[in-house]
């Protein structure tokens, strides 16, 4: 959390705190104050990054969300206040909630080597597809259905509150009839794991493809799997177009099988055999009972807060966040450093708040205030239509949060000298006793001779747990680890890092890279945005972003990633190189092209020059992608790809024997990716090569056992 010191005015919104910074926006708690100067209730404000302001695409992305959930009155929808806009920067203020997202609670869950209780799990998931059938079924200010589709409904989109409410957020790539969608057309949208056949396959789509992510999220927590996985990208999305996946008892035969027959409803290929509406769906879930019956709204609060206590970071962030708000009832503005604007009072009390006695001070309220006793404003005008608003002029603010009079006479020198004393007392005892530890320095060259990765992992924790180690020397630390790849170490060498100085962005990218590594992706998340707002201009935090949405197979959000950081380093080849990547396997191939040349134009890269040639051979330049491609294998005989996609090339070019050739090569050096067999076999079916294709055929069971009958079925000509 950053503490603005100084309120800063966005519209009627004064904001105290940014506690948020993601890729695309920020994120203030703030509070409403009318031009009569009323209070009205704490909220979160979303603002664009400033650098994103002239992107119309992202504008655009931005202002939809805000549009499509204001159209939306229910309780399991995060809620919108105002959409407005100040010198031309668009903002958004909505709902605070307090809580995680269902994503952060699994997630942690697994951590702790547990899925989340059934019951648990089945209540968010029912209470948010009711708040995303509401959106189904929301409409226009003239009465006209908006037919909407959120199309990105994920575990991240699913907020838990800390009181057990459910809700759900972000509709930034939603899509409804009159308004269309955030994003360009012919791009992928949403995270591809929960994207519906239609939607890969290109076809019209309705609310119905809301409901087979739903499905996804059920078979998740039932099996504790994802129902479509792949080596690749194009492998998942294969198998999600084909709409074939494992039953869940097929991994837990315990599982009802009438949440089962739901699930396996949800999540049928065709939309007009699942069910028709969320209503329907939640229906079905609520009937199975039994080991199934859902959780009480009390009892995921609990868990909430089993899992989050009110010692966790997130919690504890937005406490001190409310506690900078100046608006606590029986406080004075100006014991928090601020001055209203003209003509500022607070409003009436509830009838049923509870009220701070008239001698507290302000720091009780404050502390009131953070641990929730505060009371509770409701806003206004609940569901008010979004309006733009003009800028409201306060009076200059200044200064910074004064100590209170009683405490600022008070001399400190009693507990100066009480502590020095202290001090001087235990390092005599360590004297006497001859105790005490190693330096640092000593203890890093112990590390340098460590003969196994372990053994270095425990000798640098060593190091970083010595009295007198130094930034610079746990720098030394971290490099060491990563190096030898010891992640559980290196997550708890940056968590000591941390507490000794948590404005250095150097534990915290620590931190990340070992939790990505430690496949814990919510926490890799959260330390990669802490590193962003400390130093907004460093490219590692976005590079390291990038890596993990790689891993998790978020082809949008790589790229996303990528881009952002080729705009802080656009020299930079690696990351031109990644971002080439992305923008090729997600179909933008006039981009991609345009990137890979501009990178083969200032070094040559087999890997580059591979993707180039895939591209120009998707647009039909076959004689340039197999010069690219040629090149390629020949700059780089291992590289796979290059071989695989210069076999594609020259079938296409009718040039049947070296595409087989082709294939073969590419094969020798694929591991456990079984597209080049796969491709040879098509290629053999429609050559009608008897003998070949029985070859192939044997080469697919002995190589891929467990799924080569679903692989020789794809070979069918």
């Amino acid at each position: 959390m950053e503490n603005l010191g100084s309120p800063v005015w966005i519209g009627q919104y004064r904001l105290t705190s940014r506690i948020a910074t993601g890729g695309m926006a920020e994120v203030y708690v703030g509070r409403h104050i009318d031009e009569q100067g009323t209070f009205g209730p704490m909220v979160a404000v979303k603002k664009l990054l400033p650098h994103l302001v002239k992107d119309s695409s992202i504008v655009r992305m931005f202002l939809n969300e805000a549009r499509i959930t204001a159209q939306i009155n229910h309780p399991n929808v995060v809620r919108i206040f105002e959409l407005g806009q100040v010198t031309g920067e668009p903002f958004i203020a909505m709902e605070l909630l307090e809580g995680r997202t269902f994503a952060d609670l699994r997630a942690r869950a697994a951590e702790d080597g547990k899925r989340m209780p059934l019951p648990v799990a089945l209540r968010i998931l029912c209470e948010g597809c009711r708040g995303l059938g509401a959106a189904h079924e929301a409409k226009d200010d003239e009465g006209n259905s908006l037919a909407l589709v959120h199309r990105d409904f994920t575990p991240d989109n699913v907020h838990v509150g800390v009181n057990g409410e459910v809700k759900v957020i972000d509709f930034g790539i939603a899509k409804t009839a009159n308004w269309g969608s955030g994003t360009e057309p012919g791009t992928l949208k949403g995270k591809f794991f929960y994207m519906s056949p239609e939607m890969i396959l290109a076809k019209p789509v309705d609310h119905r493809a809301d409901i087979f992510a739903a499905g996804v999220m059920l078979y998740e927590q039932m099996c504790g799997r994802r129902p479509f996985t792949g080596n690749s990208v194009d492998e998942v999305v294969m198998k999600i177009a084909e709409g074939k996946l494992q039953p869940p008892s097929t991994f837990d035969p315990s599982l009802p099988r009438a949440l089962e027959a739901v699930c396996l409803t949800a999540l049928n290929r065709n939309p007009d055999s699942r069910f028709q509406t969320m209503g329907v769906f939640i229906d079905a879930m609520e009937l199975v009972g039994g080991e199934a019956q859902l959780a009480t709204n009390q009892e995921v609060a609990a868990y909430v807060s089993h899992l989050f206590p009110q010692t966790d970071k997130q919690r504890e962030t937005l406490r001190k966040a409310r506690a900078a708000d100046p608006s606590v009832p029986g406080l004075k503005p100006e014991d928090f450093g601020a001055s209203p604007p003209r003509g500022l009072t607070a409003a009436p009390a509830l009838a049923d708040s509870p009220q701070p006695a008239t001698s507290q001070s302000p720091i009780r309220a404050a502390q009131q205030l953070a641990t929730g006793q505060a009371p509770v404003f409701d806003p206004p005008h609940p569901g008010a239509a979004i309006h733009i608003t003009a800028p409201l002029e306060p009076e200059p603010l200044t200064g910074k949060l004064p100590v209170p009079g009683h405490l600022a006479k008070r001399s400190n020198t009693p507990i100066i000298a009480a502590v020095i004393g202290l001090v001087v007392v235990g390092a005599a005892a360590v004297f006497i006793l001859g105790g005490g530890s190693s330096s640092a320095e000593v203890l890093l060259a112990r590390a340098e001779q460590a003969s196994t990765p372990e053994e270095k992992g425990k000798a640098l924790l060593d190091v970083s747990q010595a009295p007198d180690v130094s930034d610079a020397q746990l720098q030394l630390v971290a490099e060491q680890l990563i190096a030898a790849k010891q992640w559980a170490v290196a997550d708890e060498v940056s968590e000591a890092w941390l507490k000794r100085s948590p404005k250095n962005v150097e534990p915290h990218l620590l931190k990340a890279r070992a939790a990505i590594n430690l496949r814990k992706g919510k926490r890799a998340e959260t330390e990669a945005a802490e590193a962003i707002a400390l130093a907004p201009d460093d490219v590692r935090p976005d590079v390291l972003l990038a890596e993990l949405r790689e891993l998790q197979g978020d082809s949008t959000g790589a790229l996303e990633a990528w881009t952002k950081a080729s705009r802080k380093k656009p020299a930079d080849l690696t990351i031109l190189w990644r971002k080439g990547y992305w923008l090729s396997q997600s179909g933008r191939l006039e981009e991609a092209g345009e990137v890979l040349s501009n990178l083969l134009g200032k070094k040559f890269s087999a890997e580059a020059a591979a993707e180039l040639g895939f591209v120009k051979l998707r647009k039909s330049q076959h004689d340039e992608a197999l010069k690219l491609l040629t090149r390629a294998v020949k700059e780089q005989p291992d590289l796979m790809v290059a071989h695989y996609y210069r076999a594609s090339a020259l079938y296409q070019k009718g040039d049947a024997k070296s595409a087989r050739v082709e294939y073969l090569e590419a094969d020798k050096r694929a591991g456990p990716d079984s597209r080049p067999l796969v491709a040879l076999c098509e290629l053999e079916a429609q050559q009608h090569t008897t003998t070949e294709l029985d070859d192939v055929k044997r080469r697919l069971k002995e190589r891929f056992p467990a799924e080569a009958d679903k692989l020789i079925a794809s070979c069918a000509p």
